[in-house]
């Protein structure tokens, strides 16, 4: 046989093969028998899609969504809301993985993060976003939701439910910003949320002023972790202060650090610094300074009404009768100590607080098991079955 014939004879085979798969018989359907199996990211089951949606003003959308563990059951479905604004959403991955055997785990990326990218004239606004998690319900086909979220997720968590309060089954906030936005008085000089007055009456500016000094020990302490870890590293000397005394508050990184391999690593050590109890185990920090738009929260925090959509997410708490988990590190910067939740979930109908100890922002780097157990329970009491 010639190379013409062998060619022939090949692309015969082919378009045989292929008008196999177009046109499969009966005995190759019968074969497969059941979808196919889904892939696995992280040691999860994971089916991912694009939610698409369009504006009012006609602009479209594409939504990155991924469901994580079993397949879906009557109640098992918990949809998973992403900090930032303008964070991503695979960096609660290991908060999820221990429990994906047992519940199906809808996360996404919010509107102009990571993966999906809002280009104008596309809107990235407070309302956008509650609109958006409103269309992924409908998507998924739920009557009710149980809504977990992390960090200024809960916040979208809290403005949903002021939305469409017939529409949650539970709430599970894990490090919740605390609803409402911070305010200046006499008895509140600042960063305290003007639900306080509400749950604390007699707050005084003593009390403030002694929360806002924590705050700012909890900051030099995060600072001189991130410092000892960046000596360890060797990105800086361990004489540095010999040069640059740390009273003249020296910038470290313009000083020490040359390379793009190290800026990144010092980058991942003060976020880990920051937000959990050590940083030590930063090189488990996934991701990187890309995997957060700081434009989002500049879109959103713009808006002239955002103040006051916010301070409606503690009405909307307080009347909820469905129940509610908050869980807490004892050293997360949202709410040190905590400090106001344990007085918050007393006045929800149907609220527990869980405190970790020696845990911060991100509890599960801290004190896995323990979050997990805690998680455990707080999906045992929200889900809606």
């Amino acid at each position: 046989m010639n190379k013409s014939s062998l060619w022939l004879a090949g692309l015969a085979l082919v378009l045989t093969l292929a008008g196999c798969a177009a046109n499969p018989s009966l005995s190759t359907t019968s074969a497969a028998g059941r979808p196919t199996p889904l892939p696995t990211e992280n040691g999860m089951p994971v089916n991912q899609w694009y939610m698409r949606t369009r504006d009012a003003d006609g602009s479209s959308l594409l939504h990155y969504i991924a469901e994580y563990g079993v397949e879906s059951k009557p109640g098992n479905t918990v949809i998973v809301l992403h900090g930032g604004w303008g964070a991503e959403h695979s960096y609660l991955l290991p908060v999820i993985k221990p429990l994906a055997d047992q519940y199906r785990f809808v996360l996404y990326d919010q509107r102009g993060s990571l993966r999906s990218p809002a280009r104008p004239p596309a809107k990235i606004t407070y309302a956008s976003l509650i609109e958006d998690l409103e269309q992924l319900r409908q998507r998924l086909g739920l009557q009710k939701v149980t809504l977990m979220a992390h960090s200024m997720g809960n916040m979208l968590a809290y403005g949903y439910l002021r939305t469409h309060p017939e529409r949650v089954a539970g709430l599970i906030l894990v490090a919740p910003v605390l609803p409402g936005h911070d305010v200046g008085t006499d008895q509140a000089p600042r960063m305290v949320p003007l639900c306080v007055t509400d749950v604390w009456p007699e707050f005084s500016k003593a009390d403030a002023e002694a929360f806002v000094a924590r705050m700012e020990r909890y900051r030099r302490d995060s600072n001189d972790r991130s410092i000892r870890i960046a000596v360890d590293e060797g990105l800086y000397p361990a004489d540095w202060a010999v040069h640059h005394p740390p009273q003249t508050d020296p910038d470290l990184n313009a000083l020490y650090v040359k390379t793009d391999q190290q800026k990144t690593m010092s980058w991942r050590i003060i976020f880990t610094a920051v937000n959990t109890f050590c940083g030590s185990n930063w090189r488990k920090m996934a991701g990187g300074e890309a995997f957060y738009n700081p434009d989002v929260a500049q879109s959103i925090l713009g808006e002239p009404d955002y103040l006051s959509m916010v301070d409606a997410a503690w009405p909307a708490l307080k009347a909820f009768k469905g129940p509610v988990r908050v869980i807490v590190g004892t050293h997360d910067y949202c709410d040190l100590g905590p400090t106001f939740w344990p007085k918050l979930v007393t006045t929800i109908p149907n609220a527990r607080l869980d405190t970790i100890q020696n845990a911060g922002h991100c509890i599960w780097m801290d004190q896995p098991e323990t979050f997990t157990r805690s998680l455990r329970s707080a999906l045992q009491a929200t889900i809606s079955r």
